[in-house]
């Protein structure tokens, strides 16, 4: 698969430009926003030993140059201009790169990164030694510490831009369900609801003592050999058809053990739990394809252990510590690139893909959105 689609998949930003009003936002969750003011940005010039940043200009021990059509930079330039913290393992011949929660890792002399939100990518260039300075590709490196990138063609000037500006949406449920659903699919539409007993609701969360922390909670007995039960939230008020880079964070809580044994599956290996991002409303819609009529969603989340073109799986129901009982929390991340619809809408749905035919409850909690308008 090419670069560019690897990186549309994978990659998430943890910054919003200043230009998504605030005011614009869908109701229901908080929206942390820092100041609309931008930092000066970083400016790197081909061939020149000089370099601009919030500091004002400085000289580069090597100036950077193009390869391939990839414009490389000293990493140690790169870092301090974006104020982001550089760690040198010198046996490894490792790069660490961390800022605002992303975090980066690059080898000397090497295509290989790894990061926050990606996994399965190469850079498009590999990473160079010059003069004595590590030097790599200037705009996927930024990009993935949440910067933006512009290049100025007539000047061979790269500028990169991270933005102080930023919009994260934060719901968590404490005082209602903030605009998210609930609702079911992967069932016989003439289903008996007392053997199947479904349930949705913004519910306590069962952890010792909590008298004060809510989730919402999903249930369902599968009895169909397949259960998906699902939450989704519509963000109104962005640009209409446009590209955004998303990026969702949450807590999941079960209680099922890793290594059991189950009809269909174990109970928490055999229950993946997808997330995604979509331009349109997700819904259960009847569906006669197979001779009966079934409920089955109107994008494609895969099936069980598999993924789909809008939803991808971000784990499973075992719980991380299985010496201990009851319910407990599994931090969770997805990240996708999309365009929203001719409204400005795009939607949030998470969910639990069954092949455990048993019952199944989980509660979702602390959900984080984060959204970065490309071109």
């Amino acid at each position: 698969m090419a670069f560019k689609q690897l990186w549309n998949r994978n990659i998430a930003i943890a910054s919003v430009t200043a230009a998504v009003l605030l005011s614009t936002v869908a109701a229901g969750g908080t929206v942390n926003g820092a100041s609309a003011n931008a930092p000066v940005p970083l400016q790197f010039q081909i061939g020149s030993n000089k370099a601009v940043d919030y500091r004002g200009e400085h000289t580069l021990a090597a100036a950077p140059y193009v390869v391939n059509g990839i414009t490389m930079v000293p990493v140690r330039a790169l870092a301090d201009g974006l104020q982001a913290t550089l760690v040198w393992d010198a046996k490894t011949k490792g790069i660490q790169l961390s800022r605002d929660g992303l975090t980066v890792h690059l080898t000397q002399n090497s295509d290989a990164v790894t990061g926050t939100y990606i996994k399965n990518v190469k850079l498009p260039a590999k990473t160079a030694v010059v003069k004595g300075n590590t030097f790599v590709p200037a705009k996927v490196v930024a990009q993935l510490l949440g910067a933006q990138t512009k290049w100025d063609a007539k000047q061979k000037k790269i500028v990169i831009q991270a933005s102080d500006a930023g919009l994260l949406l934060n719901y968590s449920f404490d005082q209602s369900e903030e605009g998210w659903s609930g609702a079911f699919a992967d069932l016989p539409v003439d289903y008996d609801p007392s053997i199947y007993n479904l349930s949705y609701a913004r519910e306590l969360l069962p952890t010792a003592n909590n008298k004060t922390n809510y989730g919402l909670k999903l249930s369902g007995m599968n009895r169909s050999d397949d259960l998906f039960m699902y939450v989704t939230k519509k963000i109104d008020g962005l640009e209409p058809n446009t590209e955004y880079q998303a990026s969702l964070s949450f807590k999941l809580y079960t209680d099922q053990s890793g290594g059991m044994m189950g009809v269909g599956g174990a109970p928490g290996e055999a229950v993946s739990i997808k997330a995604g991002f979509v331009n349109k409303e997700p819904k259960a819609i009847e569906s006669t394809d197979e001779g009966h009529a079934h409920y089955r969603m109107n994008l494609d989340k895969g099936n069980q252990s598999t993924e789909g073109k809008d939803m991808k799986i971000v784990g499973n129901m075992v719980q991380p510590d299985d010496t201990l009982t009851g319910f407990q929390p599994v931090a969770m991340e997805h990240a996708a690139t999309l365009k929203t619809n001719e409204k400005g809408e795009l939607y949030v749905i998470v969910g639990s893909d069954s092949g455990y035919e048993g019952l199944t409850t989980l509660y979702l909690d602390d959900l984080k959105v984060k959204l970065l308008p490309q071109g």
